[in-house]
């Protein structure tokens, strides 16, 4: 069984060099994808399979530029990974920047994502978008 800690790893490198299908390749087929939001924040919401998950990242690809985006602390209790990081990046259409420190929290079974919530400054994000 792959450590759980590996699994979100492997996410995180393939969203950071831009391979969605390769994301998706490590979630179950009826994941459960939760990113918190405003209205303004046309990516945000609760979305659940490969499908609906696989709009999140083009919704966020077209209104997020990432300038950085930094996992830093991975902690594990079992099948659930918490992640602290850091991410800056400016809104598209906008030019406006927004940064945040966020947590991450990740519920890994047999080596697939079944859960993911993310928890960011909402705010600042939003505040980019407008």
């Amino acid at each position: 069984m792959e450590d759980p800690i590996k699994t979100v790893q492997q996410v995180y490198a393939a969203f950071g060099s831009g391979n969605v299908p390769g994301v998706l390749e490590k979630l179950h087929s009826d994941a459960l994808w939760i990113d918190p939001g405003y209205p303004e924040i046309p990516y945000a919401g609760k979305r659940k399979g490969k499908e609906d998950i696989a709009g999140f990242f083009g919704q966020m690809g077209a209104h997020i530029q990432f300038t950085r985006f930094e996992p830093q602390v991975f902690l594990r209790d079992g099948g659930t990974v918490i992640v602290r990081g850091f991410f800056a990046g400016k809104g598209v259409k906008t030019g406006k920047t927004c940064e945040s420190e966020w947590v991450m929290i990740w519920k890994v079974e047999d080596g697939k994502v079944r859960e993911y919530q993310a928890f960011v400054d909402t705010f600042n994000v939003a505040h980019a978008l407008r």
